[in-house]
């Protein structure tokens, strides 16, 4: 090790404090082993620049904090505070977080705040999040910051008929008090309302809309102008609920146009309202579709069938309602799957019908990962006879044609080595390259069982944990 030149000393200790895996403190740790590393880090002032608070909050972080301020220098900083407590009683004024602490944080990294490139607040209640709006809204000077993640984690407030908590602090606030941040591009609002008239979200590339509580939402229009002010917005994630659809705002909002939007992340919760949303989008561009039932997650004693945004999703499609049409004739598309090369279903559940029409529509998807998603979407991948019983053809379909990499949670394994095998054989397209399937709700089988044999043999990934038995046979 001492043979080794600074410079790639320096190299090394950069890809160590780079890696999101390492503790921000790593730097620290390095700079103690000895005098030519200490040197080393305190001379290299962007091994300083990623700082973290998290729960529980103690003294040593404040002290690292004041250290990395100082040795950054006039580096962009990488701020994460993560104030969640996993012992939390769901209690909003019981917390062990006090709102002492996240005023003492903000009192250290405010006046620097000219320096923040991203910024990752993770909360359980609200109050950290209000601080945290309440004092930055006298910031107007953020010329390098350009990631923003705001998050109260708790999807409890996006269920049916739920309103925000606690009503006290539910007026809103402008973010940064209306100021623009020039670089910003991407922003993350998970369970955080803003004042939407007045924040400043423009020119972003990535946008993410999560768990929000029916009261606080945005109206159409303000979330129509707010998307339609990022022409680039190339990632748009809304789980839960969007803006508000009330008649008069649908009778002037008819359509939001994203032209450079290539990945669509939606979870629902409401079909009608989710079909009815869609419905608006304009999205030439896409490539990438993420589908979500958020009901079963924010209301697990509720099972829903997710057939009615499926069929939706189907039956929009031009070929499938040539009537609906541009005066110029070209069919209205708002989701047009048939461009779509990557698919994620998460806890969708329906018929083998359903998901096969639903397919359909797929010609050109290479990639689909499925979690925790019933066993009828292997089963409507299946090749499947395209001629009538008795006729002299036999020919043979596939949905998907073009698929070639699929990753499945949590799946019935002997339906899937079923589908590998047989789209494999049929000839008519090209067999699956990449199968993976994770167990992640059970232990995956053991290494000398059948149903392992069976699933390496067809070339199947099998991911998982093993199971105790197995464990202990090994020891």
């Amino acid at each position: 090790m001492d043979c080794i030149p600074n410079e790639i000393l320096s190299h090394i200790f950069q890809l160590i404090f780079l890696d999101p895996e390492e503790s921000p403190s790593c730097s620290f740790t390095i700079s103690q082993v000895c005098v030519r590393w200490r040197d080393l880090a305190i001379s290299s002032p962007s091994l300083w620049t990623r700082i973290a608070f998290t729960f529980p909050i103690g003294n040593f972080q404040f002290s690292y904090a004041s250290l990395a301020l100082e040795r950054s220098g006039s580096k962009p900083l990488s701020l994460l505070v993560d104030c969640r407590d996993p012992e939390w009683d769901w209690e909003e004024d019981g917390h062990s977080f006090r709102n002492e602490s996240m005023e003492a944080i903000l009192e250290t990294l405010l006046p620097h705040a000219a320096r923040w490139k991203s910024v990752d607040l993770l909360t359980d209640t609200w109050a950290p999040i209000h601080i945290f709006l309440r004092l930055t809204r006298s910031l107007d000077n953020n010329p390098h910051l350009e990631s923003l993640s705001l998050s109260r984690c708790n999807a409890y407030f996006a269920a049916r008929g739920q309103v925000f908590q606690p009503i006290s602090l539910r007026d809103p606030i402008p973010l940064f008090g209306g100021a623009v941040a020039p670089k910003l591009r991407e922003v993350a609002l998970v369970g955080v309302h803003l004042d939407w008239v007045h924040s400043s979200l423009r020119n972003l590339t990535s946008l993410a809309f999560k768990y929000h509580a029916l009261d606080v939402l945005p109206s159409l229009c303000q979330f129509a102008a707010m998307l339609e002010s990022s022409p680039q917005l190339e990632n748009l994630s809304i789980i839960g609920w969007g803006p508000r659809l009330d008649p008069e705002s649908l009778s002037t909002v008819t359509s939001i146009v994203l032209p450079s939007l290539t990945k669509l992340s939606f979870g629902f919760i409401d079909m009608a309202y989710s079909t009815q949303l869609l419905s608006l989008f304009q999205l030439p561009s896409l490539r990438e579709l993420g589908l979500e039932d958020v009901d079963r997650i924010v209301s697990p004693l509720e099972t829903q069938d997710s057939h009615h945004i499926l069929e939706w999703l189907y039956t929009s499609q031009p070929t499938a309602r040539a009537s609906f049409a541009f005066p110029d004739g070209v069919p209205v598309n708002p989701i047009p799957l048939q461009s779509v090369l990557k698919l994620e279903l998460q806890s969708i559940h329906s018929s083998k019908g359903i998901f096969s029409s639903f397919f359909q529509c797929f010609p050109n998807l290479v990639s689909l990962s499925c979690l925790e998603v019933s066993d009828e979407v292997l089963e409507a991948l299946e090749p499947y006879p395209m001629d009538a019983v008795g006729s002299s053809s036999a020919r043979v379909g596939c949905r998907c044609p073009a698929l070639r990499e699929l990753y499945c949670q949590d799946s019935n394994a002997e339906l899937l080595v079923r589908l590998v095998t047989s789209r494999s054989i049929i000839g008519s397209v090209a067999p699956l390259q990449t199968v993976t399937l994770e167990y992640s709700r059970s232990s995956r089988p053991r290494y000398d069982s059948d149903q392992y044999i069976r699933l390496e043999n067809t070339g199947i990934q099998v991911l998982g944990t093993s199971s105790s038995s197995e464990a202990s046979d090994s020891e």
